[in-house]
């Protein structure tokens, strides 16, 4: 099997900016910087994940950035004028399919944003919950 190789090198975490940006403000902001070291957990953060995925992809907006520049030491960025969640941004896409187009549609309208949050909240808590309960104290590490 052929695997292409990446722009990220061992050891240098700051190659892979998706992975990090990702990780500095979708999962510390719902996980936190806790450390989870059992195997149960990772069922518990996947459900979780499943449901977080669908909520900030169909609810919550972003505003893309549309030009970095280097002043000096500094970046100066700047955004999009309007937020628009993922959803939309797909919706608007002239190239997708009609059929992806209609299945996206469907699966939003029986989505609610008021029982996915409950759902996240739900979930983060199970995840600390199994965590206490299966995990390591930091005295045993």
């Amino acid at each position: 099997m052929k695997i292409d190789p990446t722009s990220s090198r061992p050891g240098k975490k700051n190659d892979n900016m998706n992975v990090e940006e990702r990780n500095g403000h979708v999962i510390r902001k719902y996980v936190g910087y806790g450390r989870f070291d059992c195997l149960q957990a990772v069922d518990a953060l996947n459900e979780f994940y499943d449901v977080l995925t669908v909520y900030l992809n169909h609810f919550i907006p972003v505003r893309r950035c549309v030009e970095k520049i280097k002043v000096s030491s500094k970046y100066k960025r700047k955004y999009e004028k309007k937020a628009e969640t993922p959803y939309q941004r797909v919706m608007k896409e002239k190239t997708i399919s009609k059929e992806l187009r209609n299945k996206l549609e469907t699966e939003h309208e029986k989505l609610n944003p008021f029982v996915l949050r409950k759902e996240v909240e739900r979930l983060q808590k199970k995840v600390y919950d199994v965590q206490k309960q299966y995990g390591k104290s930091k005295n045993e590490r």
